[in-house]
């Protein structure tokens, strides 16, 4: 497999080529599911930032539950193109998760980020940059895919994620999980968090 791109030309041209397309298939589904009951059961359908939303797969698989209103936002404007959204209820704004901040009077009921943190250095450090944008009873969804070779350096980025959450005078864990899918063969680590306040 090629190295993921590094730039928003890069990525726009992965979209454009369709690499990603393979993200909308059956097999991908029950991470989306997961975070979708975890948004739900925790009446967090109000406003959902989505933080490298690609082409708006989590918000197609949340609209039909009743999802109220949503903001993604990718580094790729292409995929923003490719995503079909209502624009009623939702909206796109090309960034980088390092850099992007919402509107200063918006607040969020949660905050996921799905398999997007393995681009970031110091994951909890980009995690804890968006709780200021968190409502006070919101949560965070957290995503990542685990491969199968433990000391890969997503595996220690999912370790070092995992014991920053770890932190009980920060963060609460509110569930936990490793999904496999037996049909692909591959792994992801979720986690759903709420910061102490």
């Amino acid at each position: 497999m090629s190295k993921n791109a590094t730039t928003a030309e890069g990525w726009d041209e992965e979209y454009a080529a369709g690499r990603w397309a393979f993200l909308r298939d059956l097999p991908e589904s029950g991470r989306y599911g997961i975070i979708g009951m975890w948004l739900m059961l925790n009446r967090a359908f109000d406003k959902v930032l989505d933080i490298g939303c690609g082409e708006g797969l989590l918000y197609e698989r949340l609209a039909p539950l009743g999802l109220k209103h949503y903001v993604g936002v990718d580094l790729a404007p292409k995929a923003l193109e490719i995503a079909h959204v209502d624009p009623a209820i939702a909206s796109l704004r090309a960034g980088d998760m390092h850099t992007f901040e919402p509107a200063a009077d918006e607040r969020f009921s949660a905050i996921v980020f799905n398999e997007v943190l393995h681009f970031a250095e110091d994951p909890g450090a980009v995690v804890s940059r968006y709780v200021p944008w968190l409502a006070g009873d919101g949560v965070i969804a957290l995503s990542m895919y685990s491969p199968k070779r433990p000391e890969s350096g997503a595996n220690r980025l999912i370790a070092r994620l995992w014991e920053a959450t770890d932190d009980t005078a920060r963060w609460q864990v509110l569930d936990d999980y490793r999904l496999v899918s037996d049909k692909k063969g591959v792994t992801w680590r979720l986690r759903l968090v709420k910061p102490v306040r």
